[in-house]
C-alpha cells in the first residue's frame, strides 16, 4: 500500500472537471485507489464517490492505492492536485 497526504490549493476545490480528471487517471491502473478526507473514503474510480467528499480549497486529503501500479497512481494524482488540475498546455 502506498499513500501520500496532499492539500487542495485550487480555489474551486474539486468540482466536476477535476473529479473527472482524478477518475480518468485512477482508471488507468488495475489497483484500488482511494481519496480519504476526514476518515471518509472515496473510490477514485467513481465520479460520484469523489464528488461526494465535497472537497474545498484547503482540504487535506490522503491519496491511497493498493495493488499493481500503486506508487505511480498515487504520485500522479498528488501531482495533479498540487498543480491545481492544470493540464500541461495550461501550465505552459
Amino acid at each position: 500500500m502506498t499513500e501520500r497526504e496532499v492539500v487542495v490549493k485550487s480555489n474551486a476545490g474539486v468540482h466536476a472537471r477535476p473529479a473527472m480528471m482524478i477518475v480518468r487517471e485512477a482508471m488507468k491502473y488495475p489497483c484500488e485507489v482511494k481519496l480519504i478526507k476526514d476518515n471518509i473514503e472515496a473510490d477514485c474510480k467513481s465520479i460520484m464517490s469523489v464528488l461526494g467528499l465535497a472537497i474545498i480549497s484547503g482540504t487535506k486529503l490522503i491519496v491511497r492505492a493498493d495493488g499493481e501500479g500503486e506508487s505511480n497512481v498515487v504520485e500522479s494524482i498528488v501531482a495533479m492536485i498540487e498543480n491545481n488540475f492544470r493540464s500541461n498546455e495550461e501550465s505552459a
